[in-house]
């Protein structure tokens, strides 16, 4: 984590320069002021009027400075905010890429969208702000320094007292980090509820279960709320008892500044600056409480962010960069999911290039492990895939994932149009039209009022469930990676569909390899060759009469 951020900051160093004058000057301004103030006072009272007239005039310009430093500020401090925020988004994106689904299951979908929202919020705040609060750090020593040199007694007075309050919030951090981290924790879940209601709506209607649900939410949102409370009210105590104790110092030293200055020991103007001094003492203590509240909430979201870095597939400097292959692939002796009860048992096998397989069996059988380890989705824990010879884990992400493509049952799609999501891809409209066209998508598409504008989202019914298959299928034709992988998605489709969808693989298996997952007997009899599995073991392979005649199982899955 610590790289991370050193890398970041390095980037964002030109922001932070720019923000870091412009702190300096707006903290010099508020530590001249009260002096000048006390200065015109002194004259004043010496009826040096035109000496008072000068430092107003003086003062009217620090205050004119401060002013706009001030309203230059918003600015600088957004430059700061907004360029570390896109750095962690990225880095945030770029490490959810690289762990596998296995890892991401560690994450609740609210306790994500948190990390990726409010903790990275809260760790672009943290540093944003810091640049101000080292300033403010500065002028808390020059302050004690002043102190020192007007009066001992109230140097060490001070000090002492400052001493006391540092210690009572350092006593009482743990507790306030404790009621954060259980806050952070119940909004998390509270999240996951909240989405998993939106999500799940048509399960919660069609079984009548929304007063259970409901409960649930509600249990979570009062465990939130309670927490959230616990913590609010701890840290804004230890404010209010730390604040309450200087402010009450102060009134005694102010007293002691008027005893002072009744036996000629000090002027009424020092008492003034004491008086302004002590109020950006009391302020920054505040800071100081809120600087340890931070620093305690930075930490936990850099513990939670630090999830998605932990199983995440760093790769390595010597990763292979592969373009052209022929599309041999190999899996040697593999052992997938837990050892005492494995998806994939001792699994070998080979696809050879320029065919198009069909992996079937029973549920439970582990064809889909199989997809899952060819997408690098996850890894074995035994054993080697190959591609062309090579093992796939040393060949690099993005070098690999132009190599593989796959379609699935139920395609996700991004909230944009048909043409957006197909475009993504690096397509042109005339590919995507012909594309649309050789799969008999295209006319239906056109029958929608914007067409291929159409907004596609996960949630609407613009589009029918074998429509957004289809185009589930256009975008791995239209990829065109070396290999082809459809994940029980052809056997939903009618025989109309279907029928196209299998002669257009029958032409494109000249240049690629194929692998279907099915277990529908029309579309295993066009295949090259079927990979019979079950319990994770490879059970035979042939065609399909040939394994009609000779396999009890598969005639009874078929």
């Amino acid at each position: 984590m610590k790289e991370f951020n050193k890398k970041i900051l390095r980037k964002t160093g030109k922001e932070i320069g720019l923000e870091f004058f412009v702190c300096i000057v707006l903290r010099a301004c508020l530590l001249i002021i009260p002096i000048l103030y006390s200065e015109m006072i002194s004259f004043v009272s010496l009826s040096l009027f035109q000496k008072a007239i000068h430092i107003l005039i003086i003062y009217i310009v620090v205050i004119t400075i401060y002013k706009l430093f001030d309203f230059f500020r918003q600015y600088t401090y957004y430059y700061v905010y907004n360029k570390l925020y896109k750095e962690w988004t990225t880095v945030g994106m770029q490490y959810t890429y690289k762990n596998s689904i296995f890892s991401l299951s560690r994450f609740s979908s609210g306790e994500y969208l948190n990390i990726m929202n409010n903790d990275i919020d809260i760790i672009c705040t943290f540093f944003s702000n810091s640049i101000y609060r080292i300033i403010q750090i500065c002028e808390l020593v020059f302050i004690f320094y002043y102190f020192f040199t007007i009066n001992t007694a109230l140097f060490i007075t001070t000090l002492s007292a400052s001493l006391i309050v540092l210690m009572f919030i350092i006593m009482c951090s743990d507790k306030v980090q404790e009621f954060n981290q259980n806050k952070k924790d119940s909004y998390d879940k509270k999240t996951s509820t909240i989405s998993d209601i939106f999500s799940g709506i048509k399960e919660i209607k069609g079984f009548n279960i929304g007063k259970k649900i409901n409960n649930r939410a509600l249990l979570d949102t009062n465990k939130w709320t309670s927490d959230n409370a616990k913590y609010s009210t701890t840290y804004n105590s230890v404010n209010i008892i730390s604040v309450y104790f200087l402010e009450t110092l102060r009134l005694l030293l102010l007293i002691y500044g008027v005893y002072q200055i009744s036996h000629g020991n000090m002027e009424v103007g020092i008492l003034v600056i004491i008086y302004s001094y002590y109020q950006k003492l009391i302020d920054n203590f505040s800071l100081v409480t809120t600087l340890n509240l931070e620093y305690r909430n930075l930490k936990i979201s850099m513990k939670r962010i630090n999830k998605l870095f932990e199983y995440a597939n760093e790769g390595k400097n010597n990763l292979l960069e592969v373009k052209n292959i022929e599309g041999k692939i190999e899996f040697k002796n593999i052992l997938y999911g837990y050892r005492h009860d494995p998806v994939l048992n001792d699994f070998s096998l080979t696809l050879e290039p320029n065919k198009m397989y069909a992996i079937t069996g029973k549920t439970g059988s582990g064809k889909t492990g199989v997809v899952d380890l060819l997408l690098k989705m996850n890894r074995q824990l035994e054993g080697q895939i190959l591609l062309d010879g090579i093992d796939i884990s040393t060949i690099s992400e993005d070098s690999y994932y132009n190599l593989v493509s796959v379609a699935r049952k139920s395609p996700f799609f991004f909230n944009c149009s048909i043409k957006d999501n197909l475009m993504i891809l690096g397509t042109t409209e005339e590919e995507i039209i012909n594309t649309c066209k050789e799969l008999g998508l295209h006319d239906r598409i056109m029958s929608l009022d914007k067409g291929y504008d159409t907004i596609v989202s996960n949630e609407n019914k613009l589009l029918s469930s074998s429509d957004r298959r289809l185009l589930a299928i256009a975008r791995v034709l239209l990829k065109n990676s070396r290999i082809f992988l459809f994940d029980e998605i052809i056997e939903t489709f009618d025989k109309s569909n279907r029928d196209i969808i299998i002669r257009l693989l029958k032409q494109k298996k000249k240049e690629h390899t194929i692998l279907i997952i099915s277990r529908d007997t029309k579309i295993l009899k066009h295949m090259d060759k079927i990979i019979l599995m079950d319990s994770g073991n490879l059970i035979d392979t042939g065609t399909n009469d040939e394994l009609l005649k000779r396999s009890k199982l598969y005639s009874e899955i078929c």
